[in-house]
């Protein structure tokens, strides 16, 4: 099945540590595509594309059961101060989790496959209902030709769900990890509803560091429902820390030269980094799965994951507390507000925002005068510095906006030749 991936445009600005500008974004949210589109599908895609944000699905196979293919490969992603940076990891066919044969060079790679993201797109999956996937090994296609890191095997570790040994992922416990050229495939039926993980269980430190591992959210069912509780909106925000440093000598040699002193250079919030210049397309605000956009009256779940070396994030909205509704996938019995969360690598925190009603209220959030921009940051501040820059790190905003004002325009409106501010109207 095939949802709307491609997104219209948006706007936005931001006011952080006295700099004012504006960031155009050619990217909306997926709330927006829906949008456009769900008129024209069945009952069942739209309910898939409401509560998936339409992201992209598996396939049903013949008998009923979910199919993905995830492929290993290897390539770059560019960092918002303009770095490449070599990083392997699972990704799937192009527009598709389809079947794409056997993928053996780097053009049929650059061909058939999307490039690699870290972390790498979500999996949807749902409780009670089986699904298969297979993970293929394209083996390196970017790697000096003498790396040792050449012609690894690789292997899916759920992390989180509840599955017997021969699909946990662990390799030889008892199945074999995938090699080269190789695949398997992994059948599980989810149990539990909840935010998981997916990640390689093979010679873990360095796969996973080096980006091997990706979202798993596993719904109750096709309503815009979690643990019970109703939202409007939701986000994944993964955050992860990540080494240039070791990444290039994995590809140049294949092994980490001391890797008990392993260092990050970059904090990241779904692959990215916040940086203050807010044109900057690969910036975390830039991005419509990292940026939150909300409605006064509404409620947002956060799905907060990490993954890491050693660094624990301090997640801290302004503005807001976060109603903590479950940890590692499970409900918990009593919920519990806090405005600072610790999450470690591993662990997985749902929580729910909710955005009050403003309409006796004007201006902004930082003078609890109403809709406006906050940020929510990495409060543990080495988290913060990327490269040895500041700020450039795990940063996001809330950009919540008045229900009594117009929708946006589909395009940026400029006025006197500046782009559209919605601080200004």
């Amino acid at each position: 099945m095939k949802v709307l991936r491609k997104l219209l445009g948006l706007t936005t600005a931001a006011l952080f540590m006295g700099i004012t500008t504006h960031a155009v974004l050619s990217d909306v949210s997926a709330e927006e595509a829906k949008q456009t589109a769900a008129w024209s599908l069945p009952d069942e895609e739209q309910n898939l594309l409401n509560v998936t944000n339409g992201d992209v699905l598996g396939e049903r196979g013949k008998d009923g059961v979910w199919e993905y293919h995830l492929y290993t490969t290897d390539g770059y992603i560019e960092m918002a101060n303009g770095e490449l940076v070599w990083v392997f990891g699972y990704t799937h066919a192009k527009d598709s989790f389809r079947n794409v044969g056997e993928v053996t060079t780097k053009e049929q790679a650059a061909e058939l496959l999307e490039p690699v993201k870290v972390p790498s797109d979500p999996v949807h999956l749902f409780v009670g209902e089986k699904v298969r996937i297979t993970l293929h090994n394209t083996g390196m296609h970017c790697a000096a030709e003498h790396s040792g890191i050449n012609h690894v095997a690789h292997t899916i570790h759920f992390h989180g769900l509840d599955l017997t040994p021969s699909v946990d992922g662990v390799p030889s416990l008892p199945v074999d990890p995938v090699l080269e050229h190789k695949s398997f495939t992994y059948e599980i039926t989810p149990q539990y509803e909840g935010s998981f993980m997916g990640h390689c269980h093979v010679d873990s430190f360095n796969h996973i560091l080096a980006g091997m591992y990706f979202p798993i959210i596993i719904h109750q069912d096709r309503s815009k429902t979690a643990y019970g509780y109703k939202y409007d909106r939701d986000y994944t925000l993964f955050f992860s820390e990540l080494s240039s440093t070791a990444n290039e000598q994995l590809q140049e040699v294949g092994v980490v030269h001391g890797i008990q002193d392993w260092k990050a250079d970059y904090f990241l919030i779904n692959g990215r980094t916040f940086t203050d210049n807010l044109y900057n397309p690969r910036s975390v605000i830039n991005d419509p799965r990292s940026r939150i956009v909300a409605y006064e009256d509404e409620t947002v779940l956060l799905r907060l994951m990490a993954i890491g070396a050693d660094h624990v994030f301090s997640i801290h909205p302004h503005g807001y507390h976060m109603e903590v509704v479950a940890l590692d996938g499970r409900k918990l019995k009593s919920t519990y507000d806090k405005d600072t969360i610790c999450i470690a690598s591993g662990e997985r925190i749902d929580v729910l925002v909710r955005i009050p009603h403003f309409a006796s209220q004007r201006k902004c959030l930082s003078c609890n005068l109403g809709a406006g921009i906050t940020i929510m940051h990495d409060h543990n501040l080495r988290g913060m510095v990327s490269t040895g820059k500041y700020p450039m790190g795990a940063l996001t905003i809330f950009d919540v906006r008045s229900k009594a004002k117009a929708a946006q325009p589909e395009a940026p409106v400029k006025t006197e030749g500046r782009p559209y501010n919605p601080l200004e109207h």
